[in-house]
């Protein structure tokens, strides 16, 4: 994989198909984590031994952008105290390398964990939103 440029990474969110991009994100991320189990005791001569599986493996995504619409606020008030649109499918896309048919991308269920909004009176209105995985998420690499 050749470097990329980051705002051709994509995020997308809802259920709907196509999907559609989250408007105007200027920067993406995604985190990757494995809870480990502690299998520490005794015999393990005061040094901590963690078992080669992970407990809890989940992928957070986030993003951070200038506000275009009100789709992620809507979101997050509509599935507030309710099964609502708080949990949709969320796709994270790296752009097509030259040569490359279908992009690298990372798919799941994903729950609406934190939206905000920023406004200085000099400037635009930005966001920030995080995403929480929901199940299992699916690494597809690029072909």
């Amino acid at each position: 994989m050749g470097a990329h440029v980051g705002r051709t990474i994509t995020l997308y969110w809802g259920d709907d198909s196509p999907q559609e991009a989250v408007a105007g994100v200027r920067e993406k991320g995604a985190t990757f984590a494995g809870e480990p189990v502690d299998i520490t005791n005794d015999d393990s001569n005061g040094w901590q031994e963690l078992l080669d599986v992970a407990q809890t493996n989940s992928v957070e995504l986030s993003c951070s952008g200038v506000l275009l619409n009100d789709t992620l606020r809507a979101d997050w008030f509509n599935g507030a105290g309710a099964i609502g649109h708080r949990m949709q499918a969320a796709t994270f896309e790296y752009p097509v390398e030259t040569g490359d048919i279908t992009a690298a991308t990372i798919t799941g269920t994903f729950y609406l964990k934190e939206y905000s909004e920023t406004g200085n009176h000099d400037g635009e209105v930005t966001f920030e939103a995080t995403f929480a995985s929901n199940g299992a998420v699916t690494y597809t690499a690029g072909t």
